[in-house]
């Protein structure tokens, strides 16, 4: 594995050397789908690493400071978003019509002036990560059957995340075409620990999942549901809590 980081390193400081560069994929997540383009690769749409078993995280300065660590829809339960969406999303301020719900939910009981209260809680008996939902006025337990196994999320975990690189890009707008430019930064190497450090973390608040659902706003499927991923994050300040980091130097021989 050091000498694929090696090379990434070396892929990595051809691409740095380019200093600005437009944007070769439009919208969210430019910057890494440009990276990945430079790299030669096709852009990422499966659940395997990036870059030869090494995952590559693009983090754009002064951008929020969550690191999407992956993604995963809650277990085998059909319609379980459609179900949080119905019960407890709320009108959207565009469109009071349909609703929207967006919540970064770790194991401290995520309370706000909505009506219900949301946690995460990792039941070893059960061999499941749980998403509990309270009511606020009542404190009652008003669901507890969603959930994600850690079979399922050990196996996601360390297929995706056993080694990554960390990517940090500086961006700026072109004034006349508004084209976004990128400048990648700086790299570094990381090991996961272990799943079991992984979910410590979750008990002790330093893992979140991150969950946006909306609706379309046109076309064909206007009104519908628009489920735009639930996704476990962390903390860029916590990631050494997760990952060993690795000195990764070039080889020149």
């Amino acid at each position: 594995m050091l000498k694929k980081m090696q090379d990434l390193l070396k892929q990595f400081y051809r691409i740095q050397s380019m200093n600005w560069i437009a944007t070769k994929a439009n919208g969210y997540g430019g910057a890494g789908q440009t990276l990945e383009i430079l790299l030669k690769k096709a852009i990422d749409r499966d659940i395997l690493p990036d870059y030869h078993g090494i995952e590559i995280k693009t983090k754009q300065l002064n951008s929020e400071p969550y690191i999407g660590l992956f993604s995963m829809a809650l277990d085998n339960k059909p319609l379980r978003m459609k179900y949080i969406y119905d019960n407890f999303g709320w009108p959207s301020r565009n469109n009071p019509q349909y609703k929207v719900f967006y919540a970064r939910i770790n194991s401290h009981i995520c309370r706000s002036t909505r009506k219900y209260s949301f946690q995460l809680y990792v039941n070893y008996e059960k061999e499941a990560v749980e998403l509990k939902i309270y009511h606020n006025l009542t404190g009652e337990l008003v669901n507890e059957e969603l959930s994600w196994s850690f079979k399922h999320l050990e196996l996601r975990l360390k297929s995706k995340l056993s080694y990554l690189a960390y990517v940090t890009v500086d961006r700026y707008y072109e004034c006349e075409s508004k084209t976004p430019y990128y400048k990648y930064q700086d790299i570094r190497f990381f090991q996961l620990r272990s799943f079991e450090q992984f979910l410590k973390l979750i008990e002790d608040g330093y893992v979140y999942v991150n969950i946006k659902l909306s609706y379309f706003k046109k076309g064909p499927r206007e009104g519908g549901i628009d489920d735009k991923g639930t996704t476990f994050e962390i903390h860029q300040a916590n990631l050494k809590k997760l990952f060993h980091e690795i000195d990764v130097q070039m080889d020149f021989s």
